[in-house]
């Protein structure tokens, strides 16, 4: 393994390892006590394996987001590809990543929350964004370097002191956890939403290899696999790390993750430990923003070259800036049926898509038949949990559907639309085979 496989695989992980990423794991242990094994094991299907095939499946094709949704149709593909980085970009994923910081990193440091001082941190922070990300060769050094190792560090530090200094032990699991403890993971991997954010974080990869001389296909292709196997393994020993922090601090009245290690931070190091979840925070968040606003712009100088990168770096931190300062409750509720639609879609595409790097025959249904299933279901699902129309019928309907309690309804229908695609692709090939073959002799 090379010196650039390894930093690669640090800085995706550093983009990757955001807010959700640190906050999420130890309510789960706290929830699951004694069956954090199976728990964590879910969490990992769907929140590591999950966005690690989409940025193996995105570096072998090698022609960015859009070419996952193109097989359906041109247009399709690249209108996904826009609203998934418009998703991840300036509407939600770059300014949800701010106010975490700021609300997070900086709650018990600042005296006095407000508009002013949201406005102040944001300005600061989006400065060194913008400065990271405006030089793109540079950004798998800047990232993979010098901010993981700081990241890395600080979570270490805190994982060692908290294993070493367990406040209690495991106790017994608590609500979902005590029946379905697995599929209580997967869902909570779920809903972490890192596959949207692997079909970016794969094109800033693969971008800092070509900056560093490697342009075939093999070559990008390997490397990135290498990449992506060191990011899941660090962020699953890390994830395993916070979940039993939060498995082993005693029952209390934690809303989420965030007070749980707060409290954690505080308990193992005293008035320092605030100093060092905040470091925690706010690299984690700044490393994510520096690789979306890279991302966001390297797709829009793909598309239309006559504005140059740095104009798009620009615009997306300036935008990123600006809806930051409506806050994280504002940003959530504008940004959450958005999401909830191109989530399901996601998911489809990535798994078929890799079903299409292994299967040689031709594959077109497999792409359309899951899709136009999906799409519809994610609508109604929108409409249904917002109830922004009373249609009755279609709620009772949609509430029919397995899994629809947790907003999973559209997977069984999946799996059967796709299954359905490949024979109809497989008899197509076999039809062309038969022609050809006949024409031959």
């Amino acid at each position: 393994m090379n010196r650039l496989t390894l930093i690669s695989g640090l800085m995706l992980f550093s983009l990757f390892f955001g807010a959700g990423n640190l906050i999420f794991p130890p309510m789960l242990g706290h929830k699951a006590g004694v069956e954090m094994g199976p728990a964590m094991a879910g969490f990992i299907v769907t929140g590591v394996l999950l966005p690690f095939l989409a940025v193996v499946v995105v570096a072998y094709f090698d022609e960015g987001v859009e070419r996952m949704g193109r097989p359906v149709h041109p247009v399709f593909g690249m209108v996904f590809a826009v609203l998934v980085y418009l998703s991840i970009g300036a509407l939600y994923g770059i300014p949800r990543a701010a106010n975490v910081a700021y609300e997070v990193g900086t709650a018990n440091l600042l005296p006095v929350h407000d508009t002013s001082t949201l406005i102040s941190f944001s300005v600061v922070f989006f400065l060194i964004v913008f400065m990271v990300a405006l030089n793109p060769a540079k950004i798998v050094d800047s990232i993979g370097k010098y901010l993981t190792p700081i990241l890395l560090g600080a979570i270490a530090l805190l994982s060692i002191f908290a294993v070493f200094r367990p406040e209690t032990g495991l106790q017994p699991a608590r609500e979902e956890y005590s029946i379905t403890p697995m599929v209580s993971g997967i869902l909570e991997g779920y809903f972490t939403m890192d596959l949207i954010g692997a079909l970016a974080f794969s094109m800033v990869i693969i971008s800092g290899l070509k900056y560093s001389g490697v342009t075939d296909r093999k070559g990008i292709v390997s490397h990135v696999l290498k990449a992506g196997l060191i990011s899941s393994v660090l962020l699953t020993v890390i994830y395993v790390a916070l979940a039993y922090i939060g498995g082993t601090t005693a029952r209390g009245g934690y809303e989420n993750g965030t007070d749980i290690l707060t409290y954690s931070s505080m308990r193992l190091f005293g008035s320092s430990g605030d100093l060092i979840f905040s470091a925690i925070v706010v690299v984690a968040c700044l490393t994510t923003c520096i690789g979306l606003v890279n991302a966001c712009a390297a797709f829009g100088f793909r598309h239309y070259s006559r504005i140059p990168y740095k104009v798009y770096v620009f615009i997306f931190t300036s935008g990123g800036f600006l809806f930051t300062t409506l806050g994280l409750n504002t940003i959530l509720s504008l940004a959450a049926p958005l999401l909830t639609f191109l989530y399901p879609v996601s998911i489809v595409l990535v798994v078929v898509s890799f079903m299409n790097m292994l299967i040689h025959f031709e594959m077109k249904h497999a792409y359309i038949l899951p899709v136009v299933t999906t799409i519809p279901i994610s609508i109604v699902d929108i409409i249904h949990t917002n109830g922004l129309l009373k249609m009755e019928p279609i709620s009772t309907m949609y509430m029919a559907l397995p899994l629809s309690e947790v907003s999973l309804g559209w997977l069984l229908p999946f799996a059967v639309m796709t299954v359905a695609g490949l024979a109809a692709d497989w008899r197509r090939g076999r039809r062309i085979e038969s022609v050809e073959h006949q024409t031959v002799y």
